[in-house]
């Protein structure tokens, strides 16, 4: 707990949280190829990050509706789209990473 308590607020709320939920969504999505996965995923890591910080924070307080209603709309809409992205081309990104494979391999012959 001493580590959360020592990051900034500000910075855990706009780096570490954003990339985190929407990293693991898309992840999930692209490991399962299924889109809507990763935005549920994102959604409920959202979810449940802000439950279990609010309840850490201010343990006599109910949750706001606004605090866990912002981010919880924003979050899955840009893990939609990635997943989506990811998830639709990755046979282009694969094609992609084995064109580079070969050509480094050509290039140390």
């Amino acid at each position: 707990m001493n580590i959360i308590a020592a990051i900034d607020p500000l910075v855990m709320q706009l780096l570490i949280v954003p990339l985190a939920v929407i990293g693991i969504g898309v992840l999930a999505a692209v490991a399962l190829k299924k889109v809507y996965i990763g935005p549920v995923t994102t959604l409920f890591l959202n979810l449940f990050y802000n439950s279990w910080y609010f309840s850490y924070k201010f343990p006599d307080t109910q949750i706001p509706f606004a605090m866990i209603f912002s981010w919880c709309v924003i979050f899955p809409v840009f893990s939609l789209f990635l997943s989506w992205v990811f998830v639709t081309h990755s046979s282009t990104y694969k094609n992609f990473l084995l064109f580079l494979s070969k050509e480094k391999s050509l290039d140390s012959e």
